[in-house]
């Protein structure tokens, strides 16, 4: 397929009135795209949206990717460009590679839909490339977004990491605390900056929809991975607590903080920053 102008390229996004996928569908009509949605209430259907437009951005929750994938592949239209913004990768692009004639990569926006577009990371991982591609990865850096490349495998290991681990300790805190019946509002009149912190993410990943984090932990096989290593390793500390012993505690400790010493000053350097912000 010839390069489109941007005036010329059809846009057709599934689940564009999802908060990210009007997301996507706003700011690629302000570029001057022709954009078309579909979702559970609109006329045009996730298959005529496939065999009508020049890149097919897909998204819906984690758990309905692959049916959606499974019911417009064979819609697909020539040429075209095929891609997701889904938080595993491995699933969505195995699916999305099954369409014939037509060019795939897997996408995934590294930020919420409440922060925008300018300077935010998106993942890329390339499967079959093309013209289009290069349309959609200059579209996308028009929007003002950071292109991040990697593999399909070293995307969903990276993520079990900065996702599925992060989030696994978050929720296990908000759940102990809950469990304890822990009085939130006394501790956070009290506490330090550094415990306001971890609080507060506590309940900025608490007040989101519990089916997408539940999905990025169970649909991720390094994440139900790294979940048992997190266990064994609260296992290790927690022994050494209940043991009272402080040498076997001092020496995990001084493990952990070689291991991160390349980035222990930043760290200071920025949360001190961020504890000015929180006083402010």
């Amino acid at each position: 397929m010839d390069t489109k102008s941007n005036e010329k390229l059809i846009i057709g996004v599934i689940g564009g009135k999802g908060a990210m996928g009007k997301l996507f569908a706003d700011a690629f009509t302000d570029l001057g795209c022709k954009v078309i949605i579909s979702d559970i209430d609109t006329e045009i259907t996730n298959k005529e949206l496939a065999s009508n437009s020049d890149i097919i951005i897909i998204s819906v929750p984690i758990r309905k990717t692959r049916e959606v994938i499974r019911e417009i592949v064979p819609f697909v239209k020539k040429g075209s460009l095929l891609t997701d913004l889904t938080s595993v990768k491995e699933m969505p692009v195995e699916e999305m590679t099954k369409a014939k004639d037509c060019e795939v990569v897997g996408g995934h926006p590294l930020f919420g839909p409440s922060v925008g577009l300018k300077n935010q990371n998106f993942i890329i991982c390339k499967e079959r490339t093309g013209e289009i591609y290069k349309e959609y990865i200059s579209l996308l850096e028009r929007l003002g977004i950071k292109i991040i490349y990697m593999s399909v495998a070293e995307h969903d290991m990276q993520m079990g990491v900065i996702q599925g681990l992060t989030h696994f300790s978050n929720i296990t805190l908000g759940n102990t605390l809950q469990n304890i019946g822990y009085d939130i509002e006394k501790g956070e009149s009290i506490s330090s900056p550094v415990y306001l912190m971890r609080l507060y993410g506590v309940g900025r990943i608490l007040d989101q929809d519990p089916e997408l984090y539940s999905d990025i932990q169970i649909e991720n096989k390094y994440a139900r991975e790294l979940a048992k290593k997190y266990v064994e390793s609260s296992k290790q500390i927690c022994d050494a607590v209940n043991a009272k012993d402080k040498e076997s505690f001092e020496k995990i400790f001084n493990k952990s903080k070689d291991y991160f010493k390349k980035i222990n000053k930043k760290s200071m350097k920025k949360t001190d920053d961020m504890i000015k912000a929180i006083n402010n």
